[in-house]
């Protein structure tokens, strides 16, 4: 952000001081400096102002910002995000917090469907250090919506995490259907299409070092 900014201020509230420093164009101004006590308090505060240099556009769309601040605040339950406009008169803010994780925002993408069964379906693990959730729902329409995210970065094209989740899906349903009898009942032959029908889910890694490509 800083290198795009045409100034950029940064307020650090840590070890019960405030610390300042500002930027412009990318070059600090100043050293970073004690400028007051915060006994109760911790954080960073970020303000900038995004460079008409690099940007033809340097408004920013509320219904972006909230959409991409709620995304954040499913994938990381009990996190308290404040989103406020005060470039006008009629003043908007949203508080953003969800306790439920990923099963909280299945239920919100599905907010408008009949749902198949009572609850989502929440699956988590951890191995050599990463973390993988997914939380699943069916409806009764024929749509599948998954959204993959890789240390809370959505990617729109999934990835080997979502190659991994539709394999073991469509293996467990089917393999699931062929013991119990129900496919050779019926006389069907179910495919991975079938078992992600009216399927709705959230697929979040953790991982200490990822490669992204694209």
């Amino acid at each position: 952000v800083n290198a795009v900014s045409v100034w950029l201020k940064l307020k650090i509230r840590r070890h019960y001081k405030i610390h300042e420093m500002s930027f412009t164009h990318g070059v600090a101004d100043a050293p970073l400096k004690v400028t007051g006590d915060a006994p109760n308090e911790t954080g960073t505060e970020v303000s900038f102002m995004p460079s008409t240099d690099t940007f033809t556009m340097t408004e920013f769309d509320y219904g972006t910002l909230e959409h991409r601040l709620r995304e954040l605040a499913f994938l990381n339950s009990g996190v308290r995000i404040l989103l406020t406009d005060k470039r006008h008169s009629d003043i908007k803010q949203e508080e953003l917090r969800y306790d439920g994780g990923l099963q909280a925002f299945v239920a919100y993408l599905d907010r408008a469907k009949k749902s198949l069964v009572d609850k989502p379906v929440a699956i988590h693990g951890e191995k050599d250090g990463i973390t993988v959730e997914v939380a699943m729902w069916w409806n009764d329409s024929y749509h599948e919506n998954v959204l993959c995210f890789t240390n809370n970065i959505p990617q729109r094209d999934g990835g080997t995490h979502m190659a991994g989740f539709r394999a073991a899906l469509t293996r467990q349903v089917v393999s699931y259907a062929d013991s119990s009898g129900i496919t050779k009942r019926e006389k069907v032959t179910l495919q991975g299409e079938d078992c992600r029908e009216g399927l709705t889910a959230v697929l979040s890694v953790k991982v200490p070092d990822p490669k992204f490509s694209s």
